[in-house]
């Protein structure tokens, strides 16, 4: 076989690997910190995959942009370093550690060696969770163009799986095909996952997966159909999650595929535009029209309403207490939930823990120091600086930029990072940025569709031919 086709071969197959690991994903990482046999499943998966491709990983780290390589670094070695032990007298003088210490004086083992975190079960837990993403970029982030797109369709059809499987199960009241047991009886559409917030985002990533994925040149009627059709089910999975954050964040989505229809259709808004767009338009009407009548959907929307129950804000505050007595090293990944409740506030307890800040930067701040604040500024960057870039060029990397939209802004009010699923599409969403400045791009495309044809590889072969054919 040929020294190419080899190369494509071994590219195509780390394509289908790939979507094998979101698939994977899919059907066992959906349930967060709490399912963490089903989360082993994912990462055994990824294991396995970064082990076959070994001369791939080392292939990454030599190639991929310098800036990129060193904040993931930084990022897989940072919970390694927080499990590190040390000695008692550097422990102790860390700032917030006077409760441990003085629990393990009153039980005579305060001169033992402590990791740096406190809570190093969950700080390990957190370095294994990273894997799948790691996978998941090393695997797509040199792929062609066809298999770039080919792991969009994936995604889509990964939300079109959540919300088919959500709709049985509201069929039975979420009593049957339940993945999770603190779902059963639930009122909203679960899919694979247990959170509804991280449900609802995972079908808004379908969303600008689908936009990314959909072709603006020699569209066809099966693609019109099929597209429309599939954000229909998808807008509509969402909002049967009942996720306010997920609803609010169907802006997302819409404004993507606005940039890109006027940046690069550049439609003339003709008879025939004009009759597709009332068409779309009248359809969007109608389904609005009869969604509105629906029990289940007047529910979502009324949850808008008991925003002032939201207990959130009490949570934020007393984080930001928690951060200033561990400041300026941090806690320790994953330790939130023991190091919070020295430091929430008597009058804002209610019956259940908080477990979570509900602010993915809040909780960085709180177990990792200046690091992990450092850490999420270095990603902002980067992924900033590159967004821009593929939203200028196009391609695959616009579902790259919606997805880290959609994440940065749930990560106000949630924690959609601590599920295996998202991390892994992270992964993958970040392989198709910085991997998507090939001969995907849409301006490439364009040129490419303008550029004239030749018959040959002489400057004067196309008047050649055509003279030949008038002298025949």
């Amino acid at each position: 076989m040929p020294k190419g086709r080899v190369a494509g071969f071994r590219a195509s197959s780390r394509a289908v690997q790939a979507g094998f690991l979101v698939l994977a994903a899919l059907l066992f990482g959906g349930g967060g910190s709490g399912a963490g046999l089903a989360n082993l499943v994912v990462q055994l998966v990824a294991l396995a995959l970064l082990a076959v491709n070994g001369s791939a990983v080392g292939a990454f780290f030599r190639s991929a942009p310098r800036g990129l390589v060193i904040l993931l670094g930084v990022t897989l070695l940072l919970p390694l370093l927080q499990l590190v032990p040390l000695p008692p007298a550097i422990w102790q003088a860390l700032p917030g550690r006077e409760f441990a210490a003085q629990a393990l004086e009153a039980t005579g083992g305060a001169d033992v060696w402590m990791p740096f975190s406190l809570d190093p079960n969950r700080t390990a837990i957190a370095f294994f969770s990273l894997i799948p993403a790691l996978a998941a970029l090393v695997l797509a982030w040199q792929l062609s163009r066809e298999g770039r797109r080919g792991l969009l369709m994936v995604v889509v059809a990964c939300g079109l799986v959540v919300v088919l499987l959500g709709a049985q199960q509201l069929a039975s009241g979420n009593r049957h095909l339940v993945f999770y047991a603190e779902n059963l009886g639930s009122p909203d559409l679960q899919g694979t996952f247990a959170n509804r917030n991280t449900g609802g985002l995972m079908l808004n990533i379908a969303l600008v997966a689908l936009v990314g994925v959909f072709p603006l040149r020699q569209i066809r009627a099966i693609w019109t159909l099929g597209g429309m059709a599939t954000a229909v089910l998808l807008i509509v999975g969402v909002v049967l999650t009942r996720s306010r954050s997920s609803m609010t964040l169907l802006l997302i989505p819409a404004a993507l595929a606005l940039w890109r229809w006027l940046r690069w259709r550049r439609p003339a808004f003709d008879k025939r535009a004009a009759i597709v767009v009332a068409a779309v338009l009248l359809v969007v009407a109608g389904a609005m029209g009869v969604l509105a009548t629906n029990q289940r959907v007047q529910s979502a929307f009324g949850r808008f309403d008991a925003v002032e129950d939201e207990q959130r804000p009490l949570i934020w505050k007393d984080t930001v207490v928690a951060i200033g007595r561990f400041m300026p090293v941090g806690s320790g990944i994953g330790s939130f939930d023991d190091v919070f409740q020295a430091d929430e506030a008597l009058e804002n307890l209610s019956y259940g823990r908080a477990q979570r800040a509900h602010d993915d930067f809040l909780e960085a701040a709180l177990e990792s120091g200046v690091v992990g604040i450092v850490l999420v500024l270095g990603w902002a960057f980067v992924l900033a600086r590159s967004g821009v870039q593929a939203l200028l060029r196009g391609g695959s990397g616009l579902a790259a930029v919606g997805t880290f939209a959609l994440i940065a802004l749930q990560s106000i009010t949630d924690y959609p990072l601590r599920s295996q699923t998202l991390l892994c599409l992270f992964g993958l969403m970040l392989a198709l940025l910085i991997g998507g400045q090939g001969p995907d791009s849409e301006e490439d495309g364009a040129r490419s569709a303008q550029r004239p044809r030749r018959t040959s590889g002489r400057p004067d072969a196309a008047r050649h031919s055509s003279t030949d054919l008038l002298k025949r």
